[in-house]
């Protein structure tokens, strides 16, 4: 079932970030906008293209991947416990040079789980573009923590850019676990 962004944030729980079970089945369990990791020197061409693909898909009209800099200054800010604030809007600044080449999943997880308070981007799931990137359009989506969203462990799995903020933006507890078993892991290809 597809939610309208306004309907998709009332249902997200009043802690702002719409982690961990409650007793509602219908909880999602993501809070967008989710940030996005260019670890490979991706082409600016195809940045543009994903980020236009992931808000097309998104079936919201929101740009719900933050692409990603050092500064957390930058980084959007909550409004609201309602109201999200978007990511990074096509096409991106020409003289963009992602700080987080070189830099695997487990490195971007410990800056995502370092961000200020204030700072509005999910803490348990984002976005990576690795070699598939160039090579496909997809893009590497990544989950900090268990099947609870306890711990540092990171798994990950490559999506469609169309789909990947829509999925991401509709997880329910138990969506992510149930893929990994159809799907399995994907390793991100940083070199």
């Amino acid at each position: 079932m597809l939610l309208p962004a306004s309907r998709i944030c009332n249902q997200l729980n009043a802690t702002g970030e719409g982690h961990g079970p409650d007793s509602s089945l219908n909880a999602l369990w993501t809070w967008p906008p989710f940030a996005l990791f260019d670890v490979v020197d991706v082409r600016h061409k195809t940045i543009n293209s994903i980020l236009q693909r992931a808000k097309d898909g998104s079936t919201v009209d929101l740009w719900w991947f933050y692409l990603a800099v050092l500064d957390y200054a930058r980084a959007p800010k909550r409004i609201s416990d309602k109201t999200p604030e978007q990511g990074t809007e096509a096409p991106i600044d020409a003289t963009f040079k992602s700080p987080f080449i070189g830099q695997n999943e487990f490195d971007v997880a410990r800056w995502l789980k370092g961000k200020p308070k204030g700072v509005n981007l999910d803490s348990h799931f984002f976005g990576l573009l690795d070699k598939q990137a160039e090579k496909s359009g997809k893009v590497v989506l990544c989950r900090i923590g268990d099947s609870h969203l306890k711990g540092n462990e990171v798994t990950c799995l490559l999506w469609d850019a169309d789909q990947a903020t829509l999925w991401l933006g509709g997880q329910h507890y138990g969506d992510w676990d149930d893929v990994m078993e159809g799907k399995g892991p994907y390793i991100p290809e940083l070199h």
